[in-house]
């Protein structure tokens, strides 16, 4: 029998931390119409997923929304997809998490859509073939990935048909593979296009075939609700599928899955779709890669030889990212602490819930990647993922009493270096003695606030079609018989943003120490344009000792640094307070030298550079203040410099709080934005990520005696 059976599959997302205004028009521009038009045709079968955020979203806003879904549920049209509640990466997070968010999920679907789903979206179809074992546990029979997983083995994207089944320590598991063709074809092209690759998928008939991807693109990416419901594609689309029904019919995944054999056994390899593991490679690897394809594509070679090509995985954007990497191993770190004890009971369990609940939230995976536009390069998402492991940690532990600080000695970030972690009631203190003695993360619990989470500035791929395109304008001719997918579209919103295009040579840790030459200056020092000398900024520190008392504990570190023909000693104390959110940085410094040694005196300036985020740059209620200084610009965003600072402010009226920072002896404070360069689905921009400060104390070397500088930051709520 000729007859093609169509699969369609639509996941539906938004992130957590995502604003409300993102939710409300991805609700009116594109779910609530496709659920709209799709109970017009009660023949067409289709599988859904919603993640967690959206669906706590749509129950506190548009629970009618989910009513309607309950009933294509209950009348067997819709078949709803489970998943990890909040999208995690499975494979990146403990498996006990892994079975937590599921389970989460399909007792939610259960309760409130009456789905008992046995299929399940993968997010962002990260594979592992430990996978099955995992999913088994949680009564789930199926998954979808792409074809190019497939491919990896051998396998050629137009042989795939049906589900395969795979297994993992004998635990089976069936998998769908998506089609590439049709996530191309669907619904950038025009839908005719689609039925007549159908119809000659016939011939071979009976086949089933996969369609799965992003519902957004119905309606949320540029140019897609006009060309979606406004020109009528998805009208047209399904007004032909009804048309074709003598030799087409539509299935969920799981109708299939009962009505039809394997197509045959698999083992798939760690993998994603193909844009994913491209976009986890190293920036140079992708820029050859990209030359190499040109090279292939103008031999005619570029088809021959896909098989044989593929990209990273991944996890490899932990190593691609540090940032990334820290908040992680803080997501891993706060998930061992919650189950370090026996299971709760009783008036515990409660609180275990709400702090379990919070670390699935800190587990989405938006945050924790970064491809073509948003994820780890939108502050609010990080910010999310701060905020909710802090609430977690605060509903962990009862924390230390107003009387305690607690440290801890781990290596968190898995580099076979050990962090020093501290904490009061007040603040959370990361530090790392084997690059500079730098505050990795600065925490202010009570709000649960994370105020370090300023990426560095870093070359991506993507860079290079700025600097290729850059005078091309946007085009204006219109193609009416398709649509650019958001890949094809290069546009760049600002003027002039080849000129941010600046890269920082580390990590933009806080409490990260310089010694400049005397010559040294902001314009430079932005660009990175400076020589650091004596390897103070990212070189070791050596940790001397801990020193706690009832209120206060001191971390001291040292380190010797030698630059021509002087050998500089800095000691370099932190000091915190249990009964305050109060932190200081005192360093001491003094030459080794005897003092019959003759030295050519020359002048320096040490430079203690902080970078905090109060999230947005240029908004009027957060901002610095100067007492007793006259600054025209002090929005967060501003650069200058500013004589004889004794003491500034950054003030967040939106959290409610400030930052005093207090120097002793004054310095000349810069201060400059910490801005990247992205693309979004509007196109290329710059993007506001946090706040460089850098106190500059003038260091006159040979030192004739012990020379000080004392940083304290303190935090106050308005």
């Amino acid at each position: 029998m000729r007859k093609v059976y169509l699969l369609l599959g639509i996941h539906n997302h938004q992130p957590v931390g995502n604003f409300d205004h993102v939710f409300r028009e991805a609700h009116d521009r594109c779910y609530r119409p496709f659920l709209d038009l799709l109970r017009q045709y009660p023949n067409l079968r289709i599988s859904l997923h919603y993640s967690g955020p959206l669906l706590d979203w749509l129950e506190k806003h548009q629970p009618a929304f989910l009513d309607e879904m309950k009933n294509l549920v209950d009348q067997k049209q819709v078949e709803i997809l489970t998943g990890g509640y909040y999208e995690p990466i499975l494979t990146s997070i403990p498996t006990r998490d892994g079975i937590g968010q599921v389970t989460m999920m399909n007792q939610y679907l259960k309760e409130r859509l009456g789905g008992d789903s046995k299929g399940l979206w993968l997010a962002e179809r990260v594979w592992d073939p430990s996978l099955p074992k995992l999913l088994g546990s949680c009564r789930v029979a199926y998954t979808l990935v792409d074809d190019s997983h497939f491919q990896l083995v051998g396998v050629k994207p137009d042989t795939l048909r049906g589900y395969y089944l795979t297994e993992h320590e004998g635990v089976p598991l069936a998998i769908f593979p998506i089609s590439k063709r049709l996530r191309y074809l669907i619904p950038f092209r025009q839908p005719e296009e689609t039925i007549q690759y159908l119809d000659q998928l016939k011939e071979q008939g009976p086949v089933g075939i996969t369609y799965a991807d992003d519902g957004e693109k119905f309606g949320l990416w540029p140019g897609t609700y006009r060309w979606v419901y406004d020109q009528g594609w998805l009208k047209r689309f399904f007004d032909l599928l009804e048309q074709n029904r003598s030799w087409m019919t539509t299935l969920t995944f799981g109708e299939y899955l009962t009505q039809t054999p394997p197509t045959g056994r698999i083992y798939l390899p760690t993998a994603s779709y193909e844009e994913m593991m491209e976009w986890s490679l190293p920036t140079e690897t992708i820029l050859e890669r990209e030359a190499l394809m040109e090279r292939l594509e103008a031999a005619g070679l570029k088809e021959a030889v896909q098989d044989f090509l593929r990209g990273g995985l991944w996890h490899y954007f932990l190593v691609k990212y540090p940032e990334i990497n820290l908040m992680h191993k803080k997501m891993l770190y706060m998930s061992d602490q919650l189950f370090l004890e026996e299971p709760p009971r009783g008036s515990k369990l409660k609180k275990f819930t709400e702090a379990q609940r919070e670390l699935y939230q800190a587990q989405g995976n938006d945050a924790y990647w970064h491809g073509l536009f948003g994820g780890y390069y939108l502050n609010y998402l990080r910010h999310a993922v701060h905020e909710h492991l802090l609430k977690a940690e605060k509903l962990v532990d009862s924390g230390p009493s107003k009387s305690q600080i607690h440290f801890t000695e781990l290596d968190l970030d898995r580099d076979g270096y050990i962090e020093l972690l501290a904490k009061t009631p007040w603040m959370n203190l990361y530090l790392k003695p084997n690059e500079g003695a730098t505050a990795i993360q600065i925490d202010y619990r009570p709000k649960a606030l994370c105020l370090t989470h300023v990426p560095m500035r870093r070359r991506e791929a993507y860079h290079k079609q700025l600097i290729d395109k850059l005078s091309v304008p946007p085009p204006q001719a219109e193609n009416l018989d398709r649509i650019p997918s958001i890949h094809d579209r290069v546009f760049v919103k600002e003027a002039g943003l080849d000129r941010k295009l600046i890269y920082d040579r580390y990590p933009r840790w806080s409490f990260r120490d310089h010694l400049l030459e005397s010559h040294a200056t902001l314009a430079k020092y932005e660009v990175g344009q400076y020589e650091d000398l004596g390897g103070f900024s990212d070189q070791p520190y050596e940790k001397e000792a801990v020193q706690s008392g009832q209120d206060e504990a001191i971390v001291s570190f040292h380190r010797i640094g030698v630059m021509k023909d002087i050998s500089l000693a800095v000691k370099k104390d932190y000091t915190l307070w249990a009964s305050q959110a109060r932190l200081s940085v005192k360093y001491a410094f003094h030459h080794l030298q005897p003092s019959t040694h003759h030295f050519q005196p020359a002048t320096y300036q040490w430079g203690v550079e902080l970078n905090l985020t109060l999230l947005a740059g240029s908004d009027p209620k957060r901002y610095y203040r100067f007492p007793g200084k006259s600054v025209q610009d002090t929005r967060l965003c501003s650069l200058g410099v500013v004589e004889q600072v004794t003491e500034v402010y950054l003030v967040d009226e939106w959290h409610g709080i400030e930052i005093h920072l207090h120097f002793i002896p004054s310095v000349q404070l810069w201060r400059f934005p910490i801005e990247t360069v992205s693309q979004s689905e509007e196109g290329m921009e710059s993007t506001y990520q946090g706040s460089c400060l850098v106190a500059l104390w003038p260091l006159s070397l040979p030192l004739l005696s012990v020379q000080e500088g004392l940083i304290t930051m303190s935090i106050a709520e308005r």
